[in-house]
């Protein structure tokens, strides 16, 4: 499949709605709600619904509505083992062809989003900068295959889990990105002592505590 974010007008409307609340995770809205929300036309909104339906994003309740899919802990399990198994087979590419320019990028991107953390300043431009970093981390390891399809649905997982941790965020949210910041580091660590399977178990643990920080909501 193509990229849908390319092809599909209507999803990319739908994820900038997820993103901005104007969609709520468990809202029930009619076919005509959607459209003048997303400001598609019938025909449209119909072919995006088979991809949102395909992807697990809507529910179609006949004489009820669009139900937005809420992220239980199925769904929320089932993308993380995804995006898992994808990026332990990407991070063994990877740690073979990573460059000292990229370890020295990241090491200080990191290193400077710990120091906005922790300053005190205002949260949200820090935490968005962060999200940002963190997104580019994981999609370039995955960039490593070579292979569209693949980033295609690694890029879908991210951003059903980045629903997921919106949903079920708690109090101390800052502490989380600054425990992800540090298992982003034992990564680069790792990988910059040429140590590909020391990266890999590295990463098996960042995600394991991601996922108990999720579910733990």
């Amino acid at each position: 499949m193509s990229d849908i974010r390319q092809d599909n007008e209507g999803y990319r409307r739908f994820r900038a709605a997820m993103q901005e609340g104007k969609l709520q995770p468990g809202m029930v809205v009619t076919q005509n709600e959607l459209c003048d929300l997303l400001g598609l036309s019938l025909s449209p909104l119909r072919e995006t619904l088979v991809l949102l339906e395909e992807f697990g994003l809507v529910e179609i309740k006949p004489r009820t509505g669009i139900r937005i899919v809420y992220p239980e802990v199925a769904f929320i399990r089932e993308n993380y083992q995804f995006r898992i198994m994808i990026e332990e087979f990407a991070l063994r590419s990877f740690g073979n062809t990573v460059t000292a320019e990229w370890l020295e990028n990241m090491r200080e991107s990191h290193e400077e989003c710990r120091g906005n953390l922790t300053d005190g300043g205002p949260f949200q431009e820090e935490q968005l900068r962060f999200l940002a970093l963190d997104m580019r981390f994981h999609r370039d390891i995955v960039e490593a295959l070579d292979n569209r399809a693949i980033l295609d649905t690694h890029t879908r997982l991210q951003e059903n889990i980045r629903m997921a941790q919106q949903v079920h965020r708690r109090p101390g949210f800052r502490g989380a990105l600054l425990e992800t910041v540090d298992e982003h580091l034992r990564v680069i660590d790792a990988l910059e002592n040429h140590d590909v399977e020391a990266a890999v178990a590295a990463l098996e643990a960042h995600f394991r505590a991601s996922t108990h920080r999720t579910f733990a909501a």
